[in-house]
């Protein structure tokens, strides 16, 4: 005889699909939190998302990359357009992480402003910048492998990935789109 399921066990399905196009503000972390909550509390085993940002929040952007890290499922992440900036620190929290052919990435220093900054405020800003450089490149290198030519391009431009680039150094792991199967239901986060 089996055991009828609790009234308050939920089960979906194994894989889901879903879709993030923002910038990485307060706003998208908590909807992010929030979806990864209910994959959870349905027993999710695997999601597939599109992930589309130009970037954001510093802590925003570590923060989704701490969350990732810890998930109990697998989470298989799609750059499908572009990842730059803080995005690409998020990204890096993926268990799994694939790239369109077409799709580009970006990662930077972090940048500030000082318009009508007084000098304290200034002194601040040039001391959080590098805390916050400090910890993204820590997470960068953990994770990524490029040329110290790279590595110093990256000390004073923008520094910019193809995809092919992006999986040689290990920003992504494969080259491939994001194409649920038909009929799937895609969730918009």
């Amino acid at each position: 005889m089996t055991t009828p399921p609790s009234p308050t066990t939920t089960t979906g399905p194994r894989s889901v699909y879903g879709m993030f196009i923002g910038m990485l503000d307060q706003a998208a972390t908590q909807r992010m939190g929030s979806a990864i909550a209910t994959a959870c509390a349905g027993q999710v085993k695997e999601v597939h998302l599109l992930f589309q940002s130009g970037g954001g929040m510093i802590g925003e952007g570590v923060a989704l990359y701490n969350l990732f890290l810890t998930l109990p499922f697998d989470l298989v992440l799609y750059n499908v357009g572009t990842v730059s900036s803080i995005a690409v620190i998020a990204y890096l929290g993926a268990k799994r992480r694939r790239t369109s052919a077409y799709a580009t990435f970006m990662i930077h220093r972090t940048q500030t402003t000082t318009q009508a900054a007084n000098t304290q405020a200034i002194k601040s800003f040039a001391e959080s910048a590098i805390l916050f450089d400090k910890n993204t490149e820590s997470i960068l290198r953990k994770h990524i492998t490029m040329p110290d030519d790279k590595w110093s391009h990256f000390n004073h431009n923008d520094l910019w990935f193809s995809a092919e680039d992006a999986v040689k150094f290990g920003v992504a792991q494969e080259i491939a789109e994001f194409a649920p199967p038909p009929g799937t239901q895609l969730f918009y986060i």
